[in-house]
């Protein structure tokens, strides 16, 4: 058994029975087999679900693209110590490369926000975005806040801080001169959110939907590695959880923190962890080497606080001076605690202490009574807390912790009890209106017998009545659903769209604000009762398929397609105009519009493509038959653009109508975005062609060699225009005669992915000569 094996079955069923990265399903990572036993995944799942017993903190760290976070901090709090640990990303990166695929854009921003869950299955963050648009480098804050919209991106920002509630904050360098100005403009906004949103009066509409004030305790900046700094002191017993002693920062305003602490229970230290999950962000190029165990510093210097005392000493720890105990929670009540909180504080932390040992020296079954015995102390304290003669306030902010608390003790049992829970369609790609077999299974594969008392699915039309009774020691249960997809389905696409004249999306208000991705609607529940305690543990309903032999199994989501899918290939039609060319008598261009099926049988439509007025069409419709689902048709058509067409840009719109659903008409398509270390997504768009009509002249019978690069789409454009295009292989660029080309052009990165041009590169500086 490997280490990489290890953490990434935990990582993985963590996830499954707590609900990290919530709505998110297993990815096989990064290629890797994962073939532990089950006993050995419910050991470091369990292990990892009862560190997250005894603490409260929270930890906010902010960033404007996604790979801007410290994904070995993030590790080590969230998965070493428990904290519960998020990520603030502004943007989804649209602006940013991909080195892996031709997605750019809002394709890329489905690829990015997918890469930072997949590293949140490791490091075990919880992600949230803004509203912003990466646009491109920024060469100063105030571009970035007229393109973003200051105002809106500070409220985006202090709506998370009221959401999320974290104790400590941190940030890029506000004042830093490098890599464009979004980091330095989400640091600023970030920092003044800090102070604000404690602040009813700011952003006051929020306050208005249920959202309360919050005063976060501490706001750090991320200072770099200290100079000379020699890493972190030991962690006292080996135990990720226990108090760190990094070394001292030079001053009082700088901790000095090193995430090379080995964790017994994954085998790696959180640095070596944080680094697997960063190499997740492959479409940016990022690093795919895990560095040895060694040293690995990082200094982060306190910017504000509201905690007394700091800033006066140097400080050991970014949570120094905030209480992240169980009885900490007594500190919401102000002045004296009621006798009955305190008490029932003590109680539940005195279960979680001693889940913690049995862990250590008894085993993992041994763990289920002080589990279950910690979930009815959360349980006792809630239903207790509106007699307490607490204020609002008080009783809001001790009940939200406890809430979370609840459901990470219910996780813990799940772990205990060794179960496994599954949700399975028959069918992953599935349309309005589709009929559907969902198989609901849970496995008792080490605790005791559990009583199944109810097993039901939701978001569909339909419910089937599942049987209840108790899952013996190592027996199984199942039971088949059949449900439809309900026919006012929403098509699977993301939830954000570009706002006009800004670099700025706006969010449909039925999403949870700033989600990664709409959660989906189709979810099983199980509920159980283990020990005298009910226990519910949710999940999406998931189709499972093999991608190809190399990758393995994957899963996916359920994702609501067109019944018709349409597309039209080109997606940009260069034109120059009549004036550019002697003699010109208008253009012609031939359109393919591809349509593909969706519906189980067999299927008639009809395609047409609508342009502009004074433009030909031919033929004017086509008439299509389909005999299963998948099968694809596509259709030629030709568009005579008229001589007089001035320059500008212009619209070709393709539909599809069909007996098979009738008063619909289908006019876009799904674009897919699968690779092997991310969920498989849809981006839904118009089936439209854009037409440009360009002032511009090309020298005739012009001769270009292209060298492509990865997501090029300039060599079509070059021969709309009316260049001879011929692409450059790698034999050609090593001995073949260059000489035949007027010009050669290299394309999008391709010095990046293409060894041969570097290799061969002394040809084309010959060539320029």
């Amino acid at each position: 058994m490997t280490r990489l094996m290890t953490i990434l079955l935990a990582a993985t069923l963590l996830m499954i029975v707590s609900g990290v990265g919530p709505g998110e399903v297993p990815v096989r990572a990064q290629n890797r087999t994962l073939s532990l036993t089950a006993e050995d995944g419910g050991h470091v799942t369990l292990g990892l679900a009862i560190r997250r017993l005894s603490t409260t903190g929270v930890f906010l760290q902010a960033g404007a693209h996604p790979d801007d976070e410290n994904n070995a901090l993030l590790a080590w709090l969230s998965r070493g110590l428990g904290m519960r640990a998020a990520v603030l990303t502004t943007t989804r990166g649209n602006g940013g490369q991909n080195e892996i695929g031709p997605e750019l854009f809002e394709d890329l921003a489905v690829v990015r926000t997918s890469e930072l869950l997949s590293a949140h299955r490791l490091d075990g963050a919880e992600q949230y975005f803004g509203r912003a648009v990466d646009f491109g480098f920024s060469f100063s804050p105030e571009e970035t806040y007229r393109k973003w919209g200051r105002q809106e991106l500070l409220s985006d920002i202090v709506r998370h801080l009221r959401t999320i509630r974290p104790d400590v904050i941190l940030v890029m360098p506000p004042a830093s001169q490098g890599g464009g100005q979004h980091h330095q403009a989400t640091a600023t906004l970030t920092q003044e959110a800090f102070r604000i949103a404690a602040d009813p009066a700011q952003f006051p509409e929020q306050i208005k939907e249920g959202l309360r004030p919050w005063q976060a305790r501490k706001f750090y900046i991320n200072g770099g590695p200290p100079p000379g700094a020699i890493g972190a002191v030991g962690v006292p017993g080996g135990r990720p959880n226990a108090p760190r002693r990094p070394v001292p920062a030079a001053d009082a305003k700088g901790t000095v923190v090193d995430a090379n602490v080995y964790d017994p229970l994954l085998g790696m230290t959180f640095n070596e962890l944080g680094w697997e999950a960063r190499s997740y962000h492959k479409c940016q190029g990022t690093g795919q080497i895990v560095p040895l165990p060694g040293p690995a510093p990082a200094r982060y210097v306190l910017a504000d606080s509201v905690v007394g005392g700091t800033g006066e000493k140097p400080e050991t720890w970014i949570f120094d001076g905030v209480d992240t105990s169980i009885a900490g929670l007594a500190q919401y009540a102000g002045g004296k605690a009621p006798e009955a909180l305190t008490n029932g504080l003590a109680a539940i932390g005195a279960q979680a202490a001693r889940a913690r040992e049995t862990f250590d020296t008894a085993g993992d079954t041994a763990t289920q009574a002080p589990i279950l015995a910690g979930l009815a102390a959360v349980r006792a304290l809630r239903s207790q807390l509106q007699s307490l003669g607490l204020d609002q306030s008080a009783r809001y902010e001790i009940d939200v912790r406890l809430a979370t608390k609840e459901r990470e003790f219910q996780d813990a049992a799940v772990a205990a009890f060794g179960l496994t829970f599954r949700a399975l369609a028959d069918d992953g790609l599935v349309v309005r209106g589709q009929p559907l077999n969902v198989t609901l299974f849970a496995a008792n594969q080490a605790g005791a017998d559990v009583t199944m008392a109810d097993a039901a699915v939701s978001g569909f039309d339909g419910r089937s009545i599942c049987s209840t009774g108790t899952i013996e020691k190592g027996g199984t249960y199942s039971c088949e659903a059949a449900v439809r997809i309900p026919a006012d389905a929403k098509l699977t696409a993301p939830y954000w769209k570009s706002v006009p004249g800004f670099s700025r999306s706006e969010f449909e208000p039925d999403v949870p604000f700033g989600a990664p991705f709409r959660p989906s609607p189709f979810r099983a529940t199980f509920r159980l009762r283990m020990g005298g305690q009910d226990v519910t543990v949710g999940m999406p309903v998931t189709y499972r398929y093999q991608q190809d032999i190399f990758i393995g199994e994957k899963q996916m989501e359920l994702n609501v397609v067109p019944a018709f899918s349409v597309k039209t290939t080109p997606e940009l039609a260069m034109v120059p105009t009549a004036a550019a060319e002697p003699a010109a008598k208008g253009h012609v261009r031939e359109i393919h519009v591809a349509v593909t099926t969706g519906l189980k049988a067999a299927a008639d439509a009809t395609v047409v493509l609508a342009a502009p007025a004074g433009w030909t069409v031919t033929p004017p419709s086509a008439r299509l038959s389909f005999a299963r689902e998948d099968e694809s048709r596509t259709v030629r058509f030709t568009v005579a653009i008229p001589a007089g067409a001035e320059a500008g840009e212009y619209k070709l719109q393709a539909s599809v109508t069909s007996p098979a659903a009738v008063g619909e008409s289908f006019d876009r398509g799904y674009q897919v975005v699968d690779y092997p270390h991310i969920q498989r997504r849809h981006v839904i768009n118009m089936a439209e062609t854009g037409v440009k009509i360009v002032d511009v002249r090309v020298a005739p019978g012009i001769r270009v060699g292209y060298i492509v690069g990865v997501g090029d789409q300039v060599p079509p454009a070059l021969e709309q225009l009316g260049a001879r295009v011929s692409f450059i292989g790698a034999d050609e660029l090593a001995w073949g005669d260059l000489s035949k080309y007027d010009v050669i052009m290299t394309g999008v990165r391709a010095y990046e992915r293409r060894e041969d041009l570097r290799a061969y590169n002394q040809r084309l500086i010959e060539f320029a000569e």
